[in-house]
């Protein structure tokens, strides 16, 4: 019985091994995506772009900041909305495209559809911009 014990935890003991070299081998090749990364590797050009798309109620403005060809601010005014739905959903997309720098990967805000759609369509209204 001892035997099939130490037989059983140097077996597991090699398994951990490998798959700890596998593991940092797999680290060591891939990279992090910083915040406000131009994933699509589309040139932007710095500045300060705005788009403004009708929401539910109103007229969405959003803003987007470029530096350094990455998106490094994303503003979306939506006051004319309702301030619990719309006005908190603008706000939530608006720190959400922030950190992905482009609309890949954010969706709409569940119960504000028509003021998600706005500023989304308005961020990439102004990546088209800041493309040229």
């Amino acid at each position: 019985m001892p035997r099939r014990i130490l037989r059983n935890a140097l077996l597991m003991a090699v398994i951990t091994f490998l798959m700890a070299i596998g593991l940092l081998f797999y680290i060591h090749n891939t990279e992090p995506l910083p915040g406000g990364e131009n994933p699509n590797n589309v040139l932007l050009l710095d500045g300060v772009y705005t788009s403004v798309q009708q929401g539910y109620l109103s007229e969405v403005t959003v803003t987007v900041t470029i530096s350094s060809g990455m998106v490094s601010e994303v503003q979306a005014d939506a006051s004319g909305e309702t301030p619990a739905l719309g006005g908190a959903a603008a706000a939530q997309l608006a720190a959400d495209l922030t950190e992905a720098g482009s609309t890949d990967k954010v969706d709409i805000v569940a119960g504000s559809t028509y003021t998600s759609q706005a500023v989304l369509a308005g961020m990439e209204d102004c990546l088209a911009q800041a493309a040229g």
